[in-house]
């Protein structure tokens, strides 16, 4: 059927459109594939990020540490992504869209090796200044995050060997992960330590918990609690001495 009378205006004749075929390309096809994916991609960001703060803080026991160490992560994923997608014109599919998710697990470990250390100075070492603190640290762990560096990108160098797309992009983006985790944590973080890091109480949470518990009457009340206990342990043994 000539469906060009369907078209054509001021037309009087019947048209039956039953038939009608839309072709598209290949790429339409995966339009909601493609929406899928991104959303996971920002929804697994939205809960990637507040995870790694969460074990930051959990790691060094000091929130001024775990900030400086997310705003490393920060940096380094959005660094691979970016290079991923300006240096090598790569769209967010499906690789993409899962080594961006892993990326902050990479980007977390050396940073939060290196904090760990540089707060554990104060227990150790007994030191209290950042300039010892780190270096401390730099004895201490650098030498571990630059093994695993090694270890880590030599591993996924063969990937480059495979012959499907999806492992190619993996390798490229953990090799560039651990190279730039490499670059920021000595770089950028152990610099923020050694210029801005805590000292002393500084950024504790412990002391920080404390603190507020004061403020709020909570410690007094658990120091006289305590107090009371003290008093009624030393009653009762005074009783038992004086029966015996």
């Amino acid at each position: 059927q000539d469906y060009s009378e369907c078209t054509t205006p001021g037309s009087s004749g019947g048209c039956n459109c039953d038939s009608l075929m839309y072709t598209s390309p290949y790429a339409f096809t995966w339009m909601r594939s493609e929406i899928g994916l991104v959303r996971g991609f920002y929804q697994g960001m939205l809960i990637a990020f507040p995870v790694a703060f969460g074990v930051l803080m959990f790691a060094t026991g000091n929130i001024i540490i775990a900030m400086y160490a997310i705003v490393s992560v920060l940096f380094i994923s959005f660094g691979v992504l970016g290079f991923a997608n300006y240096g090598l014109g790569w769209n967010l599919g499906v690789a993409e869209s899962i080594a961006g998710i892993i990326i902050i697990g990479f980007s977390v470990d050396y940073t939060v090796h290196l904090g760990h250390m540089y707060n554990h100075a104060e227990h150790e070492a007994h030191v209290s200044d950042r300039k010892s603190k780190f270096e401390f640290a730099s004895r201490k762990i650098v030498g571990t995050v630059v093994g695993g560096a090694i270890t880590t990108a030599g591993a996924g160098v063969f990937l480059f060997a495979c012959q499907l797309t999806f492992f190619n992009k993996m390798a490229t983006l953990i090799v560039g992960t651990i190279l730039l985790s490499y670059v920021y944590s000595l770089g950028f973080f152990m610099a923020m330590l050694y210029l801005f890091g805590p000292e002393g109480e500084q950024g504790n949470i412990r002391a920080m918990v404390k603190a507020a518990s004061k403020a709020c009457g909570f410690a007094e009340d658990s120091a006289e609690e305590g107090e009371e206990e003290k008093e009624a342990q030393t009653k009762g043994q005074g009783d038992e001495a004086v029966k015996v």
